[in-house]
Order: C-alpha cells, then structure tokens, then sequence
C-alpha cells in the first residue's frame, strides 16, 4: 500500500453532486475539504485479497460473538436494560436481516523491523502483512455514498483522462451488493411483492437552536433508497423526529399518519432504547421490522472487542482489548482507551508504552464506560512534503459478503470528525 499524488478532477465538486454526495466540503484538518482527490491510496492484488479475507472472518468472528452473547445472557455488559434484552435475543434467533456495515482496521504492510520484541530486525527479513480490527461500525455506519458512488465515478474519470492506468480498478462492489441484498430482503427475508412500501429515515438536525439539515446522514439514507428502489421497494424518506406511535392504532406511524410495517434507519439502537419512543419497541415486534436489527446492539458497541478477544485470543485480525488497562500496561505498543459508544474517535485516549497519553480526544462520551485495546500498527504513509498520514480502512460487509473499502486519514493517531476521505485505486 501507498499514497500517491494525483492531479484532481477540474470538475470534481459538479461531477460528486452529480451522484448525491453534496457534502464533500465539510471542514476536515488544516480547513481542507472533507473529500481529498489531490492523492489516492494504491494497493496490490495480494493486498486486497488479504483484506477482503480478513473482512469475511472478522464477520463470521462477530456472528460467533453474538450467539456466545445470547446464550450466555451477558446483555449487561453492554449496558442494555433489562426490558430490551429478549427483543434482542428474539432479534437474533429469529434471524432478522441485515444489510451492511463497515469494519475500521489498521494494515501494515510488514516492511521494516518490528517495534514490539524489541529486537533488531535482520538485513532482509520482513514481517507477514497484517490486518487488524479496530472497531465494528455495525448499526449506523456512514461514508457510504463516498465509498460507493463518489470513489468509483473518480476511478472512471481518472481513467479515462489518463491520471491513473487505464488498467487501474477498484475493490468496490458496494452498489451492485446492497442492491442484491435488499432484493434478498425483499423477497426471500420478507416475502414482499415488488413496490413494497420501504421508510428510510434519518436525524433532521441536531435539536439546538437553529440547527441545519445534518447533510451527511440525509445523502446517506437518500443513497440507500436510491438501491432499495431498484431492488423493488417504493422507498418513503422520513425524518425520526417526525415519527411517532400510536396508541389506537398500536403502530408506528410516519408523519402522514402510514404505517411503518418495514423501515431503515441510520439511528442508533442504543438511543432510541433509551428514548421514550423505545418503550414501544418491544410491543410492535412482528408490525413493524427494523434495518439494521436489534441484535447491532452487540456489535455497535464496543464491548464487542474485549468478548472477541475473549473467544479468540491470539487470532491474528484481533488486537487484545480488557475492560480495564491493566493487561496492556508496560508493553511497547501502548493502548487505546474508547468509549463503549463512542463516535468519529470522541473521547478516544492514545497511550504510550510508559502508560503516558500521547493524544486525546475530547467529546461528550464516556459516561457508558470504556474498554482498553492495544494500540495497533500501522503502515507508515507520509505525503510528498514528509507530513506523516494515519490512514484507516473502512472494510464494507453486505449481507455476509465483502464488498469494498474506503480510507480517511488523518495527520495524528486519532481517526476523527476532522479526517479526510481520500480514494483508492489497485495497480495491476
């Protein structure tokens, strides 16, 4: 993997409108715009092979994770009440579908000498390619538009001006996937006729005064109907503010008095367990059907990392995560300290090796716990100017099936809200 100049698209704010990405502008580091074509990251074949291979046993870990979860009861951990936690076990037992996620992982390539034994390397050796989980963003994850659309329109048109091989392609199959599996959803999952009614919905605006459309979440949930529409939905977009239950009808209801019977939402379980809205929850399974389910509730949180490590130590995509830092006090790569339901690296804490904080996050985070990760390695990517790059990759999950990758980088240790969305191609 490498990072590489690339002269951008004269037209590129016109040409990403032109595939509903519209908030490309958003402020990231240093005042720059939140996408970044002025670069591009490249991989190999082997390497996207590594990280798809990855991706699938990290999901198949998770889906393992769950069931030792629901059979064991430890819906505590995660801090869900007790009133929720059989709508989650009748979640996953009765199967109820899912459509995506992103896993964030850090790669390194395995040039150069390791920095945990302590021990110089020899003249030649290398260590193995390694892939590492960082976090699971099962419920409400976002970059999808970018990844998707946005990405895939640079790679054709930098084809085809010559600024990129014309050989180049990309590891992407997001769009043609989530198409299938709605249509899987659709018909198989749900046993609906073609034109089904399919809310979407996502948050208007933050609550405080003044507050403006959130742009990303409305492009997002506006892309996902764009795929369910040609997997056969009639998609309806909604706002969550707007939706309501009533009493009468003992339904969920849009703001045109519909009933919600099937409904996306890119709105997090764990608010809206906690919500008055949510005490409805439970009553209205089986009327109405949430994607993303209610089993996500165990993979949104971080919690998650500290059971996976649990069930597979050793496992060579996991980093060790405890809940308390004991266990990772003293070593050479220093640990991580994330909330459990932290967002864009709110409240993340990066510790050296002598237990001293290297980096923070601030954030209104916290107050549900944390857990404690090894901090992990990653390739070391500079731009042409020496400005060292921490580049995360975002690894898609359709159904059960690898779909592509995106990556956001930042100039310091921490992935936030500031990080930057830069494209990626693969060299043949």
């Amino acid at each position: 993997m490498r990072r590489t100049s690339v002269t951008p698209r004269p037209n590129w704010r016109e040409r990403a409108d032109a595939v509903g990405f519209s908030f490309y502008d958003l402020e990231s580091e240093g005042g720059r715009p939140y996408w970044s074509e002025a670069a591009a990251y490249v991989f190999t074949p082997p390497e996207i092979a590594l990280l798809e291979t990855a991706t699938a046993e990290l999901f198949a870990r998770c889906m393992d994770a769950v069931e030792h979860i629901v059979r064991a009861g430890r819906f505590a951990e995660f801090g869900i009440p007790d009133r929720f936690h059989e709508l989650v076990r009748a979640s996953w037992d009765d199967d109820d579908p899912t459509v995506y996620g992103r896993f964030d992982l850090a790669y390194d390539d395995g040039a150069g000498p390791p920095d945990l034994s302590g021990r110089p390397a020899r003249f030649g050796t290398a260590r193995t390619p390694t892939v590492k989980l960082l976090e699971f963003n099962a419920d409400t994850p976002t970059s999808l538009v970018e990844t998707a659309a946005a990405q895939w329109q640079w790679l054709e048109d930098q084809k085809a001006t010559g600024a990129i091989p014309p050989t180049a392609d990309q590891f992407n199959a997001v769009h043609e996937l989530l198409i299938e599996q709605w249509d899987h959803i659709r018909t198989a999952r749900w046993g609906l006729a073609p034109g089904a009614r399919l809310h979407l919905a996502s948050l208007h605006d933050t609550g405080e005064p003044g507050a403006e459309l959130i742009v990303e979440d409305f492009d997002t949930v506006a892309y996902m109907a764009e795929t369910a529409s040609a997997a056969g939905f009639d998609p309806k977009l909604v706002f969550m503010e707007e939706l309501r239950y009533s009493v009468d009808r003992q339904a969920f209801l849009d703001a045109d008095d519909e009933e919600i019977r099937h409904i996306f939402k890119l709105y997090p379980w764990e608010w809206m367990i906690t919500e008055q809205f949510g005490g409805f929850l439970p009553g209205t399974r089986g009327r109405t059907a949430w994607v993303e389910p209610a089993w996500k509730l165990l993979l949104s949180n971080k919690q998650l990392l500290v059971v996976l490590w649990e069930l597979f130590p050793g496992h060579p995509n996991l980093l060790p995560a405890f809940e308390a830092p004991d266990a990772l006090r003293g070593g050479r790569a220093g640990y991580v300290s994330k909330p459990r339901l932290g967002r864009e690296g709110a409240n993340v804490t990066v510790f050296d090796g002598s237990d001293a904080p290297v980096a923070a996050n601030e954030g209104g985070y916290g107050d549900e716990g944390f857990v404690y990760q090894e901090r992990a390695r990653f390739t070391p990517i500079s731009t042409e100017a020496g400005e060292p790059k921490t580049p995360v990759i975002g690894s898609w999950i359709v159904g059960e099936t690898p779909a592509g990758i995106d990556l956001r980088e930042t100039g310091g240790p921490i992935t936030g809200d500031l990080a930057e969305f830069v494209p990626h191609f693969i060299e043949r």
